[in-house]
């Protein structure tokens, strides 16, 4: 009823028709009030709707936020757990490290206590051993310059009865020699030809043990193989004792 009156109000007439209608400016002024309050409702629900819509968004992209946020808290827990873990494998390493080192050193000792009980029995209760002068040690150690070596010799005596014995010690380095053609030849270098010393042969004078020490330089060309180690008895021209030993530098 109201679509006609509206057809009848505003629609259109036919070609060359005419249509005589009441005249109702109230009926018109109140359909046009009713067009305007619809358009306001549908303006006005719009933006409610468009206002939802936002509210639907702000809520979902705080959610995203807070879940990204326990997501970079998770990622950074779980960076400190990984470079926690590291660490406690690094300090593992190094405590594995340390502990085979110290085992290691601890060996070293062992192994140099063992040799020095051996030594100190040898001269308690020689009887289990062979009986008067013994070379018993030759060693060698780096010096100060890298062809100068620092070398210790101890002499030992096994007897039931020790008393004081003398005599001399000769040295000699046995190695090769290289020529400027290339070619090498054996060599022996005494004592004398790797230190400056005064009197030579060696003297020694003890009743248990002597410790004889120096200084040798090896000359360029020449490579050491081995020390011979000479030992005599003074006044006993038969009692000489000798002994060889590879040449071999101490570490450390």
């Amino acid at each position: 009823m109201v679509w006609e009156k509206l057809r009848t109000l505003w629609g259109p007439t036919p070609h060359g028709q005419y249509r005589v209608v009441p005249h109702r400016p109230l009926w018109r002024a109140l359909l046009t009030l009713l067009l305007m309050g619809l358009l306001i409702v549908g303006v006005v629900f719009g933006y409610w709707l468009g206002g939802r819509h936002r509210e639907l968004d702000r809520t979902y992209l705080s959610a995203q936020e807070t879940r990204a946020g326990a997501l970079d808290a998770r990622v950074l827990d779980l960076e400190r757990a990984l470079a926690d873990a590291r660490l406690a494998q690094s300090v593992d390493a190094q405590a594995a490290r340390s502990l085979r080192e110290t085992i290691s050193e601890l060996r070293h000792e062992l192994g140099a206590l063992d040799e020095e009980v051996t030594f100190y029995k040898s001269l308690m209760a020689p009887s289990s051993i062979e009986r008067g002068l013994q070379i018993a040690e030759f060693d060698l150690a780096a010096g100060a310059a890298d062809n100068e070596f620092v070398y210790r010799l101890l002499l030992t005596q096994a007897a039931e009865r020790r008393s004081w014995i003398q005599g001399r010690v000769r040295l000699e380095l046995r190695g090769v020699r290289g020529a400027d053609d290339g070619a090498t030849a054996e060599a022996v270098l005494p004592l004398t030809e790797l230190t400056s010393i005064d009197d030579y042969p060696l003297k020694f004078r003890f009743r248990y043990f002597q410790d004889l020490s120096g200084t040798v330089t090896i000359p360029e060309g020449f490579l050491p193989q081995s020390v011979h180690v000479t030992a005599t008895l003074k006044g006993k021209s038969a009692a000489a004792i000798e002994r060889s030993f590879d040449w071999l530098v101490r570490s450390g």
